[in-house]
């Protein structure tokens, strides 16, 4: 769907394929956005983009987007009002049923649900953005949303942002930062409550058991103790239960350990989760070999304009040949150009490549490439096209870049599109270049 590359942000990666799910079934009239698109004179990813954005607005997704993060609020307040009420179980689990209250049992109460729920989002998170169970639990809300009585601006919207955040491996932290924020609240609230209740009433803190020695439990409750004290929170533990203070000392403890193993690692990740989607939220490019791409990309190949003048095109007239003084006698460059990922460069051409390179549509990449074959032309540019994708000006643009003695086509995937090829290239007044269909026939020419 998408993979991370270029500059997109996360909203034009959703609205692009919000409205691929809206041409599942019909195509739109998009005449206008292709005009527009067209106009705008950018690179392929933007051109769908821009697309994108006009049939959005056309067809009133844009507004279900707004209403998407409306719901996000309000999904935020609800979480907000459900970590009150969580507080308060929470505080009445620790001050049990009566007024005396065993504080190392209270603790641990609070303690290993937590530890245990974080551990839990983390083995999420690392499992990365297929299989996992943040992913099953994205790929279920776009089940839910695409029903026949969910609200329609849910159904247009939710499976695309299910699916975005799944590709990019985002469920996890989207979700994870709504659950440590909720959680966060619960215990901030809980330490609060436990304040007020232990100002109003008069509760006795201990800790009582059977088997253990009573210096045991001591022990731990200095060891828990730690991490309060060491971030400024009071957590003195008395030496002596049957102390005047000790009540009131345990009090302020339990307090203290609510807020530092409850509230504060929930904060913690919760800022973790916000800090990775901020860093995320843009450096994305879409997937061109995607067949809606490419469908819609040759609609707005032929309606481009036959000369386009960009970043990418700056360099003056087609080199055309080299003298044979000015290239690197004997070197062979190989550059795969917008090959589909999941179609390898011959191995026997990388073997005998002084170096290579695949180009996915970056300009910046591609300008590299260029300045290298400029100031190191080779004997011989073998540039791999995938065979069955309609030639373009942006491959033409390059091969008229690009400096070597001699520049060759190599065409992987089914060699009878080679005709085609062929057609083109003479059409562009560029018959100085071969058209090969095999590494072997590569190699010969090459000798």
């Amino acid at each position: 769907m998408v993979s991370r590359n270029d500059g997109l942000a996360l909203q034009d990666l959703l609205l692009t394929e919000a409205v691929k799910d809206l041409e599942a079934g019909t195509p739109l009239r998009d005449d206008a956005a292709l005009a527009e698109a067209v106009a705008a004179g950018a690179g392929r990813q933007a051109r769908l983009v821009q697309r994108a954005r006009r049939l959005a607005a056309d067809t009133g997704l844009d507004v279900d987007v707004v209403r998407l993060r409306d719901r996000l609020v309000t999904l935020g307040l609800g979480l907000a009002a459900l970590g009150v009420a969580l507080a308060g179980l929470v505080s009445l689990a620790m001050l049990g049923d009566g007024r005396r209250i065993n504080a190392v049992a209270a603790i641990a109460l609070l303690i290993a649900p937590n530890l245990m729920g974080i551990l839990v989002w983390a083995a999420f998170a690392a499992l990365g953005p297929r299989g996992s169970g943040a992913g099953a639990f994205g790929r279920a809300v776009a089940a839910l949303a695409r029903h026949r009585r969910a609200p329609e601006h849910v159904r247009r919207v939710w499976p695309a942002a299910a699916r975005v955040l799944d590709a990019q491996g985002l469920t996890a932290w989207a979700l994870g930062g709504l659950n440590h924020l909720l959680w966060a609240m619960v215990y901030a609230a809980a330490a609060l409550i436990l304040g007020l209740v232990f100002a109003l009433s008069e509760y006795r803190l201990g800790w009582e058991t059977t088997i253990l020695a009573p210096q045991t439990l001591h022990d731990i409750a200095r060891g828990i103790a730690w991490l309060p004290e060491h971030i400024g929170l009071p957590a003195q533990v008395p030496e002596q239960l049957g102390d005047p203070d000790a009540s009131r000392l345990l009090g302020r403890w339990l307090i203290a350990g609510t807020l530092a193993y409850g509230t504060l690692p929930r904060a913690l990740m919760a800022l973790l989760c916000a800090a990775v989607l901020l860093k995320r939220r843009r450096g994305f490019a879409l997937d061109l070999d995607d067949p809606y791409h490419r469908r819609v990309l040759a609609r707005l190949e032929a309606l481009a304009p036959t000369r386009v003048i960009d970043d990418e095109h700056a360099s003056p007239a087609a080199v055309r040949a080299l003298p044979g003084g000015d290239v690197e006698a004997g070197t062979l460059v190989l550059v795969g150009f917008e090959l589909p990922t999941e179609l390898p460069l011959p191995a026997t051409l990388l073997e005998r490549a002084r170096w290579s390179e695949r180009l996915d549509g970056g300009i910046e990449d591609r300008q590299a490439v260029l300045r290298r074959l400029a100031d190191h032309p080779p004997a011989q540019l073998l540039l791999a096209c995938h065979a069955p994708s309609t030639p373009d000006r942006g491959t033409l643009r390059f091969l008229e870049a690009a400096r070597a003695g001699r520049i060759a086509l190599l065409l992987l995937g089914d060699g009878v599109h080679a005709a085609r090829w062929r057609d083109w290239l003479d059409a562009a007044g560029r018959d100085d270049i071969a058209v090969l269909t095999d590494a072997d026939e590569a190699l010969a020419a090459h000798g």
